[in-house]
């Protein structure tokens, strides 16, 4: 009982996760409010989730703004693509809804059967590519945060991974919209929810990429090594 609750004991272990992961996803929130910075957060996020939370190395706000510092422009370019593509496809979504529902209060007249079909057709593409989106945003900041390549690898390997671990991405995109809709649901919950949807996404997304990161050099501080 005496080793449960002692400075090294699991419930204690537990606790100070739990306090670091508030901190970091405090320190996520308000570096993102300017938007166009969200990527850059995002990367540094899961960065010192997994190396300080996770694996118990560095200092975690001195990694955070390290890393959010080294990839900020890398970040924010593929944060602006992404907004812009999203931007792009729910507007076209919103406006093919609409053309939908004045067919269907029309009674859905044999003049308008064809273009109902077309309509519907086109709304589910633009759904289907707003996932792949989804799922392309759940690998390439944590790509960028330990790969230092460039912004179109980090694309096209995030789509190779998406594609090859199909089952990964879903449930990576369940887990990430299960967290949004939480805090719109509760938004106080935004204190907590950014540093648990990187902490429980990681063991997901460390699989995918393990084959995919470089070797570690002989003396190199290899801590991602284990995971």
């Amino acid at each position: 009982m005496k080793d449960l609750f002692s400075v090294n004991g699991p419930i204690t272990r537990a606790l100070t996760k739990i306090g670091n992961v508030m901190i970091i996803s405090v320190i996520w929130f308000v570096t993102s409010i300017p938007i166009i910075t969200i990527g850059a957060s995002t990367t540094a996020l899961y960065y010192t989730v997994v190396k300080c939370i996770r694996m118990n190395r560095g200092y975690m706000i001195k990694e955070y703004f390290k890393s959010w510092k080294q990839n900020f422009f890398k970040a924010t370019v593929m944060t602006l693509l992404l907004l812009v593509i999203c931007l792009f496809l729910l507007t076209w979504m919103s406006t093919l809804g609409a053309s939908l529902e004045d067919i269907i209060t029309n009674g859905m007249r044999s003049a308008f059967k064809d273009k109902s079909e077309q309509l519907v057709e086109l709304y589910m593409v633009c759904g289907i590519v707003l996932v792949i989106v989804g799922m392309l945003f759940t690998y390439m900041f944590p790509l960028l945060s330990r790969l230092d390549i460039s912004t179109m690898q980090i694309i096209f390997m995030s789509f190779v991974l998406a594609i090859r671990y199909i089952y990964f991405s879903v449930l990576l995109l369940v887990i990430l919209y299960g967290f949004v809709l939480f805090v719109k649901v509760m938004p106080p919950a935004i204190i907590l929810a950014p540093g648990c949807w990187a902490y429980m996404s990681s063991f997901l997304i460390e699989k995918a990429m393990k084959k995919y990161l470089p070797v570690p050099e002989e003396g190199q501080d290899a801590w991602w090594v284990g995971l």
